[in-house]
């Protein structure tokens, strides 16, 4: 037999909680970022078949300038998002 008594939902505000993942999901965007850069210079200088550490350098300085546009414009996504959702009305549960 089903329960038919209505229960009181607990009703809290869910901002500081939206911030939070979001700054993890920021934090996470940038990790990876760096990963995928390291991992491309990584194998630009294999497939060159330079053994050289200065090689590398050089290729991860060229793949971090390449991408650092597009890592600062969604970072920049990131705090918009993070600054809307401070100065929106109360998110209810």
């Amino acid at each position: 037999m089903p329960n038919s008594r209505l229960e009181v939902q607990h009703h809290s505000d869910l901002r500081p909680h939206l911030e939070k993942i979001l700054s993890c999901v920021k934090a996470l965007h940038v990790t990876l970022s760096a990963v995928m850069a390291d991992v491309a210079a990584i194998r630009k200088t294999m497939f060159e078949g330079a053994g050289k550490i200065d090689t590398y350098r050089n290729h991860l300085k060229q793949t971090i300038s390449t991408t650092k546009p597009l890592v600062d414009e969604a970072m920049l996504s990131y705090d918009f998002l993070m600054q809307e959702i401070s100065d929106s009305q109360q998110w209810m549960n």
